[in-house]
Protein backbone atom coordinates (compact mmCIF):
# COMPACT_ATOMS: atom_id res chain seq x y z
CA UNK A 1 0.00 0.00 0.00
CA UNK A 2 2.83 2.36 0.86
CA UNK A 3 4.37 1.49 -2.48
CA UNK A 4 1.22 2.50 -4.36
CA UNK A 5 1.06 5.80 -2.46
CA UNK A 6 4.70 6.60 -3.27
CA UNK A 7 4.10 5.74 -6.96
CA UNK A 8 1.03 8.00 -7.01
CA UNK A 9 2.95 10.78 -5.27
CA UNK A 10 5.77 10.46 -7.80
CA UNK A 11 3.30 10.53 -10.69
CA UNK A 12 1.63 13.61 -9.21
CA UNK A 13 5.01 15.33 -8.79
CA UNK A 14 5.94 14.54 -12.43
CA UNK A 15 2.58 15.89 -13.65
CA UNK A 16 3.03 19.12 -11.68
CA UNK A 17 6.58 19.54 -12.98
CA UNK A 18 5.44 18.94 -16.58
CA UNK A 19 2.63 21.48 -16.21
CA UNK A 20 4.98 24.11 -14.82
CA UNK A 21 7.46 23.52 -17.66
CA UNK A 22 4.69 23.87 -20.23
CA UNK A 23 3.93 27.34 -18.84
CA UNK A 24 7.58 28.39 -18.98
CA UNK A 25 7.93 28.70 -22.77
CA UNK A 26 11.24 29.20 -24.43
CA UNK A 27 11.65 32.56 -26.16
CA UNK A 28 10.85 32.61 -29.87
CA UNK A 29 14.33 32.94 -31.39
CA UNK A 30 14.85 34.64 -34.74
CA UNK A 31 18.24 35.58 -36.13
CA UNK A 32 18.67 39.34 -36.54
CA UNK A 33 19.58 38.92 -40.24
CA UNK A 34 19.34 36.50 -43.11
CA UNK A 35 21.80 36.27 -45.97
CA UNK A 36 21.21 36.09 -49.72
CA UNK A 37 24.10 34.98 -51.89
CA UNK A 38 24.71 34.22 -55.56
CA UNK A 39 26.99 34.70 -58.51
CA UNK A 40 27.12 36.91 -61.62
CA UNK A 41 28.79 35.57 -64.76
CA UNK A 42 29.36 36.45 -68.42
CA UNK A 43 28.13 34.15 -71.17
CA UNK A 44 29.61 34.57 -74.64
CA UNK A 45 27.32 33.28 -77.40
CA UNK A 46 30.18 33.33 -79.93
CA UNK A 47 31.80 30.35 -78.18
CA UNK A 48 30.86 26.72 -78.79
CA UNK A 49 27.91 25.32 -76.82
CA UNK A 50 29.94 23.78 -73.99
CA UNK A 51 31.96 26.95 -73.45
CA UNK A 52 28.80 29.07 -73.65
CA UNK A 53 26.72 26.89 -71.32
CA UNK A 54 29.29 25.71 -68.80
CA UNK A 55 32.30 28.03 -68.84
CA UNK A 56 30.84 31.41 -68.09
CA UNK A 57 33.40 33.72 -66.51
CA UNK A 58 32.71 35.56 -63.24
CA UNK A 59 32.11 39.31 -63.42
CA UNK A 60 33.68 41.22 -60.51
CA UNK A 61 32.15 44.59 -59.67
CA UNK A 62 28.60 43.76 -60.77
CA UNK A 63 25.81 45.20 -58.65
CA UNK A 64 22.95 43.11 -57.32
CA UNK A 65 20.06 44.63 -55.38
CA UNK A 66 17.36 43.33 -53.07
CA UNK A 67 13.99 44.88 -52.20
CA UNK A 68 11.86 43.50 -49.39
CA UNK A 69 8.23 44.25 -48.59
CA UNK A 70 6.38 44.08 -45.30
CA UNK A 71 3.27 41.96 -44.75
CA UNK A 72 1.16 44.70 -46.39
CA UNK A 73 3.23 44.62 -49.60
CA UNK A 74 4.98 47.96 -49.00
CA UNK A 75 8.69 48.15 -49.83
CA UNK A 76 10.48 48.69 -46.52
CA UNK A 77 14.05 47.61 -47.27
CA UNK A 78 16.51 48.08 -50.13
CA UNK A 79 20.02 46.70 -50.12
CA UNK A 80 22.78 45.90 -52.60
CA UNK A 81 26.21 44.39 -52.93
CA UNK A 82 28.98 44.39 -55.51
CA UNK A 83 30.39 41.05 -56.60
CA UNK A 84 33.88 40.08 -55.51
CA UNK A 85 36.70 38.78 -57.73
CA UNK A 86 34.88 35.46 -58.16
CA UNK A 87 31.61 37.14 -59.16
CA UNK A 88 30.00 36.31 -55.80
CA UNK A 89 27.69 38.67 -53.90
CA UNK A 90 26.53 38.38 -50.30
CA UNK A 91 23.67 40.58 -49.07
CA UNK A 92 22.82 40.70 -45.36
CA UNK A 93 19.16 41.59 -44.77
CA UNK A 94 17.75 42.55 -41.36
CA UNK A 95 14.94 40.32 -40.12
CA UNK A 96 13.05 43.37 -38.80
CA UNK A 97 12.64 46.91 -40.14
CA UNK A 98 10.57 49.44 -38.19
CA UNK A 99 9.14 46.64 -36.02
CA UNK A 100 7.97 44.80 -39.15
CA UNK A 101 9.18 41.25 -39.80
CA UNK A 102 10.93 40.72 -43.13
CA UNK A 103 10.77 37.31 -44.75
CA UNK A 104 12.85 36.09 -47.70
CA UNK A 105 9.60 35.11 -49.41
CA UNK A 106 8.67 38.82 -49.57
CA UNK A 107 12.00 39.90 -51.10
CA UNK A 108 13.09 40.20 -54.73
CA UNK A 109 16.73 40.03 -55.86
CA UNK A 110 17.72 41.64 -59.19
CA UNK A 111 20.84 42.09 -61.23
CA UNK A 112 21.39 45.87 -61.37
CA UNK A 113 24.56 46.28 -63.46
CA UNK A 114 27.50 44.43 -64.90
CA UNK A 115 31.06 45.08 -63.79
CA UNK A 116 32.33 44.35 -67.32
CA UNK A 117 31.60 46.98 -70.00
CA UNK A 118 32.16 44.39 -72.75
CA UNK A 119 29.68 41.96 -71.22
CA UNK A 120 27.03 44.37 -69.98
CA UNK A 121 23.72 43.15 -71.41
CA UNK A 122 21.65 41.87 -68.48
CA UNK A 123 19.81 38.63 -69.18
CA UNK A 124 16.71 37.32 -67.44
CA UNK A 125 18.17 33.86 -66.88
CA UNK A 126 17.11 32.83 -63.33
CA UNK A 127 15.17 36.08 -63.09
CA UNK A 128 18.26 38.30 -63.24
CA UNK A 129 16.40 41.27 -64.79
CA UNK A 130 12.86 40.76 -63.53
CA UNK A 131 13.80 39.51 -60.08
CA UNK A 132 13.91 36.30 -58.13
CA UNK A 133 12.56 35.45 -54.67
CA UNK A 134 15.14 33.79 -52.40
CA UNK A 135 13.77 30.29 -51.89
CA UNK A 136 16.75 27.93 -51.86
CA UNK A 137 17.77 27.64 -48.22
CA UNK A 138 21.41 26.54 -48.28
CA UNK A 139 22.43 26.98 -44.64
CA UNK A 140 20.51 27.20 -41.42
CA UNK A 141 21.69 27.40 -37.84
CA UNK A 142 20.33 29.08 -34.71
CA UNK A 143 22.13 32.32 -35.58
CA UNK A 144 22.06 32.37 -39.38
CA UNK A 145 20.07 31.38 -42.43
CA UNK A 146 21.43 31.70 -45.97
CA UNK A 147 19.48 31.61 -49.23
CA UNK A 148 20.96 31.18 -52.71
CA UNK A 149 19.71 32.85 -55.89
CA UNK A 150 20.91 32.83 -59.47
CA UNK A 151 23.38 32.43 -60.97
CA UNK A 152 22.72 35.59 -62.94
CA UNK A 153 24.21 36.19 -66.36
CA UNK A 154 25.22 39.08 -68.55
CA UNK A 155 26.13 38.68 -72.19
CA UNK A 156 27.80 40.50 -75.07
CA UNK A 157 25.83 43.14 -77.02
CA UNK A 158 25.92 40.98 -80.18
CA UNK A 159 24.38 38.11 -78.22
CA UNK A 160 21.38 40.16 -77.10
CA UNK A 161 18.57 38.34 -78.90
CA UNK A 162 15.42 40.39 -79.32
CA UNK A 163 12.05 38.70 -79.83
CA UNK A 164 11.83 39.94 -83.42
CA UNK A 165 15.51 39.58 -84.30
CA UNK A 166 16.57 35.95 -84.65
CA UNK A 167 19.86 36.87 -86.32
CA UNK A 168 21.14 38.98 -83.43
CA UNK A 169 23.74 36.37 -82.52
CA UNK A 170 25.24 35.49 -85.89
CA UNK A 171 28.21 33.78 -84.25
CA UNK A 172 26.47 30.37 -84.15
Amino acid sequence: MARIRSTLALALAVAIAAASLADARLPDYHPSTFTVTGKVQCQDCTKNWNAYAYNAKPIPGSMVGITCADDRGRAVYHGSDATDGEGVFIIEVPSKVNDRDLAPSRCVVRLASSGDAGCAVLTDFNGGKTGQTPSRLTHVSPGKSTYAVGPYYCTLPRCDVKDDDEAACAGY
